[in-house]
């Protein structure tokens, strides 16, 4: 399992998107960050689908964008 970093907007979004109930794995940071543990699979498809000088926040911000239809801002 391998644990990513992503913001406060990015985790709302993420829980936002969720088809089940959201249950909350992560640790916020005192920044207001979060640190996710992830599947080595899901960590795999994120890190195929990201593009060159996006952080993995970038990936799945854009990735959630595309699904639901939106611009990404």
């Amino acid at each position: 399992m391998k644990t990513i970093k992503v913001s406060d907007a990015t985790y709302r979004a993420i829980a936002d998107a969720a088809i089940l109930p959201f249950r909350s794995t992560g640790n916020r940071l005192p920044d207001g960050d979060w640190l996710i543990p992830v599947e080595d699979e899901t960590y795999e498809r994120l890190r195929e689908k990201r593009l060159p000088g996006e952080t993995v926040d970038d990936t799945i911000q854009r990735m959630i964008h595309v699904h639901f239809g939106r611009p990404n801002n």
